[in-house]
């Protein structure tokens, strides 16, 4: 069916066992498949040397010098593996997993807003003027509703622009803000506290949870563009001048709908969610089905579901998509260890139960792992006393006699042709011996056969009869 020929099939059933395993060490081809124990050694040396001079270890000038002082002509990849064999680099793991971070996203509008400020500039002549605008914008009608432009990111303009907001479409649930002093002061948090607004302070350094209004003023530079005034004019025209760009940059946004949006953002912000239809989508998101997928991958979401329920968790349901996408990219004995690290965190520390923590412990235990897996392959294969060791079996190999079916002929001829009882006995218990040692070249019995039928057929000495005596004794020996 594969149309190969039987002598290759032969030569496949001396290289490989039955489960497809290697029974010989065949040629490696390419620059890697070259290097030898006296290679490593000259390596070793080399960087030793380099590291004995006291100077941080540098890959890329120690394979220049490598190159310039000695014939060897590797990659910079092989080099690498190799100094990790022998513990004179350190591994590191480049692998690439999704970023667990909690979502806010928000389905009912006017009930989530985004809050943020950004510098902007407004150059007068050679005078150049900063402000800092505070713009909210609605997380999901991303409709940009109040700002407020102060000399620099206060508490004040934090107020000025809730107030706003609140005087177009009403009080909002919740306010979303970054970690900065003006946002988490405790004027702003006194206000927020009388008007029932509650506080939703994304992590620091994570531009994405805040992502509408960073995404806002991203839009917003795009359109205006730097402001340059080529005339000498007092703050207040700069004020102004800043005040009405921003007016009609809002408008415009307001009025164009998003990609794939049906409504504009007027339209959207304008619309009120129904309690039927909020009951609608609750179940929709509760009874949708998952997507079949391998039973690995929904024993890794399992184990998420049980720390959740085990912990008692508080996590919405964005953010359990998002932990359910970054699990199954981490191996089942990461997620094992992890939670391991997780319950002796949170018996040192109650505050640290929060899903956030035991990602990052399983990121980092999944570093480690993948970097003890690299260096225990380079090890197994660069390492210089075990390539010496393996070298040293190879030759010991290659000086020992290798039974073939040749040497086999000779020893059956003996056996049907003598009178003698102990030498035909003799003769037997050799050629178990040797079938024996024959059947573990072999995977394929059938070809081992042929190479003896092929044997017996040369010796010309022997009958039909003797031939097929001959042939039965080995078959004895082949069940």
């Amino acid at each position: 069916m594969l149309c190969l020929k039987i002598s290759t099939l032969s030569k496949w059933d001396r290289i490989f066992d039955q489960k497809m395993k290697p029974l010989l060490n065949l040629d490696l081809r390419g620059k890697a498949g070259k290097v030898t124990a006296e290679i490593v050694r000259e390596i070793i040396r080399l960087a030793e040397e380099f590291k004995g001079r006291g100077k941080c270890f540098r890959l890329k000038p120690f394979v220049r010098r490598l190159r310039e002082k000695t014939p060897i002509d590797l990659s910079q990849k092989t080099i690498t593996e190799i100094l990790i064999a022998n513990d004179l680099y350190r591994p590191s793991s480049r692998r690439r997993r999704p970023k667990f971070y909690q979502s806010l996203k928000q389905g009912i509008p006017n009930g989530l807003l985004s809050l943020d400020g950004s510098e902007m500039k407004v150059v007068m002549g050679e005078e150049t003027h900063k402000f800092n605008v505070e713009l909210a914008v609605d997380v999901k009608s991303f409709h940009h509703d109040a700002y407020s432009i102060t000399d620099t990111e206060n508490a004040e303009g934090v107020i000025e622009t809730v107030e706003e907001r609140k005087k177009q479409w009403g009080t909002p649930l919740g306010v979303l803000v970054d970690h900065g002093t003006a946002n988490l002061s405790r004027e702003a948090g006194q206000y927020l506290e009388e008007n029932k607004i509650e506080l939703v302070p994304v992590g620091p350094g994570n531009p994405k949870g805040n992502g509408t209004d960073e995404g806002a003023f991203s839009q917003m530079e795009k359109v205006i563009g730097p402001i340059v005034l080529d005339t000498s004019s007092p703050r207040a025209l700069a004020q102004s001048v800043l005040n009405k760009v921003i007016e009609v940059y809002c408008t415009m946004r307001n009025r164009t709908a998003r990609v794939g949006e049906s409504l504009t953002p007027e339209q959207a912000i304008a619309r009120k969610m129904t309690g039927a239809e909020k009951k609608h989508y609750r179940e929709r998101y509760r009874t949708r089905r998952r997507k079949s997928e391998s039973p690995q991958l929904q024993k890794k979401r399992d184990r998420i579901d049980w720390l959740i329920s085990y912990h008692n968790l508080e996590v919405d349901r964005y953010a359990l998509d998002r932990a359910y996408k970054c699990i199954i990219h981490y191996d089942l004995e990461a997620i094992n260890k992890s939670e391991e690290a997780f319950i002796r965190a949170i018996r040192r520390k109650s505050d640290r139960r929060a899903l956030p923590y035991f990602f990052g412990i399983l990121k980092r235990i999944q570093n480690d792992l993948d970097v003890a897996r690299q260096q225990a392959y380079c090890r197994r294969r660069y390492h210089y006393r075990e390539m010496r060791e393996r070298e040293r079996q190879q030759r010991e190999a290659a000086e020992a006699e290798i039974i073939t079916v040749k040497d086999l002929a000779p020893v059956l001829q003996t056996a049907v042709t003598t009178g003698t009882r102990f030498i035909r006995e003799f003769c037997l218990r050799q050629l178990e011996s040797l079938v024996g040692d024959l059947r573990k070249q072999y995977q394929y019995t059938g070809a081992l056969k042929r190479k003896i039928i092929e044997a017996l057929g040369e010796i010309s000495e022997l009958s039909l009869s003797q031939r097929r005596e001959a042939f039965g004794l080995v078959e004895r020996y082949l069940v």
